[in-house]
């Protein structure tokens, strides 16, 4: 692998590839960065400049294989939001594109989530049935994979948190734990958590949506409280 992605290791009940994050541009030779983009290839703004710039797109094409990144049209020639079906026919040609070329590794970024302005729950399922050589977003996870559902009790007073991560407990006296970027609300990062078995192989476990929200905004609270406290003792 090269340094220039983070992976993100594959629990035993994983079935797609995912990577943790894009750390820089130094893409070896048969990595590719795949992009969302215009149907008349005007990239302008988001991934689609950075493939522009760094990997080899190509401004006036679209869809398909341009240096070292792959167009998946979400926007139409009119300026307009394509549909997802429209969406899902580009998908489809990406995707049979990555299975006739197996020695190539296809990252994904957030296609259709930026100025085109859908949903992970919407582009997600999209892509399920791919090969192996794509690998997905962290993000994507809960809308690939059948994860398991857990809920806690009392979340709301359970939960514990250090500067990388919330911790929950299990009522099988192990805990779960999820990444926690602190630049953001909890319920706009993946309900992905970790929980490590006793022979240290990793399970992704998905909260339940309800009590996600809930913990969602006890942490919110939290935060607001303690932000009170501290300009009380300025």
């Amino acid at each position: 692998m090269h340094s220039s992605t983070k992976r993100f290791p594959n629990g035993p009940f994983m079935i797609y590839q995912y990577y943790q994050e894009i750390k820089d541009y130094n893409f070896s030779e048969d990595q590719i960065l795949v992009f969302g983009c215009h149907e008349l290839g005007k990239h302008y703004s988001g991934y689609a400049q950075t493939a522009l710039h760094h990997f080899g797109a190509k401004l006036g094409q679209g869809e398909g294989r341009q240096g070292q990144s792959y167009g998946i049209p979400t926007i139409a020639k009119n300026g307009e939001v394509l549909d997802l079906n429209l969406i899902q026919n580009y998908i489809n040609n990406f995707k049979q594109y990555a299975k006739s070329n197996p020695h190539l590794e296809f990252y994904l970024t957030e296609i259709g989530c930026g100025f085109a302005n859908f949903s992970l729950n919407q582009i997600g399922p999209l892509f399920k049935d791919s090969p192996t050589n794509i690998y997905f977003p962290r993000s994507f996870v809960p809308f690939l994979e059948d994860l398991t559902v857990f809920s806690v009790e009392d979340i709301e007073h359970v939960w514990k948190a250090d500067d990388t991560h919330i911790e929950l407990p299990l009522n099988t006296g192990t805990t779960v734990r999820l990444k926690l970027d602190h630049q953001h609300r909890l319920n706009m990062q993946p309900n992905v958590w970790e929980r490590i078995n006793t022979n240290q192989n990793i399970q992704y476990l998905t909260l339940n949506e309800q009590q996600f929200n809930q913990l969602d905004q006890a942490i919110e609270n939290f935060r607001k409280e303690e932000a009170l406290l501290f300009s009380e003792l300025m």
